[in-house]
């Protein structure tokens, strides 16, 4: 899917290796955001917020994280179903 959208291949291998110096900052808080959701959702720093308000409205903020959580919650419903993607 992230092919589909534009994404490199760049872009891919940094996302499989957690290296975002790829990306742009807006893009790369966005995706530190959506992985400490991952972890816990509970301890989302101070300072995270604090970046991601410099780069995003706080209704962009809420669209990121609704999609992390529902992203989340495939990814958990597909494990314990033990069911595979389909593309």
């Amino acid at each position: 899917m992230a092919r589909r959208e534009g994404a490199t291949e760049t872009e891919l291998k940094a996302l499989e290796t957690g290296e975002l110096a790829a990306f742009r900052p807006r893009e790369r808080v966005a995706l530190e955001f959506a992985e400490a959701m991952t972890r816990d959702s509970t301890r989302v720093s101070d300072e995270l917020f604090r970046r991601l308000r410099e780069q995003f409205e706080e209704g962009e903020i809420v669209e990121i994280a609704a999609v992390a959580g529902l992203f989340n919650y495939f990814n958990r419903f597909n494990n314990a179903l033990e069911m595979e993607p389909t593309r």
